[in-house]
């Protein structure tokens, strides 16, 4: 389920010729929903046709036990991966109206 979420949210957002690893953890390794680490500049790339966005770390657990959806904070890790925050409240607003947007694209 989520490969296919991650690949259809590539579609939609012309995501194309890159490379996102997602890995589902435990709550033994993180007691969060998500976390998204981006790629630091110059990361070695041995398949040089895809570009390595990042990595993206769901807990399904904990996911579950906040009454969260995983596509919804698949959605969410991979906007930070593409630059998206929330430290402001004008960045909190577009990054949640693109989420928005987005799980109603997913869900169609």
């Amino acid at each position: 389920m989520v490969k296919r979420t991650a690949l259809k949210l590539a579609r939609v957002l012309s995501i194309k010729r890159a490379r996102i690893e997602v890995f589902l953890v435990g709550n033994q390794f993180m007691k969060k929903n998500v976390m998204s680490f981006p790629a630091p500049r110059g990361f070695p790339n041995p398949n040089r046709r895809t570009k390595p966005l990042g990595e993206i770390f769901l807990n399904p657990d904990h996911i579950a036990k906040e009454g969260e959806e995983l596509s919804y904070m698949l959605i969410h890790g991979v906007l930070h991966l593409l630059g998206y925050g929330h430290k402001k409240k004008n960045d909190i607003i577009r990054m949640e109206k693109k989420e928005r947007q987005l799980l109603k694209l997913l869900t169609q």
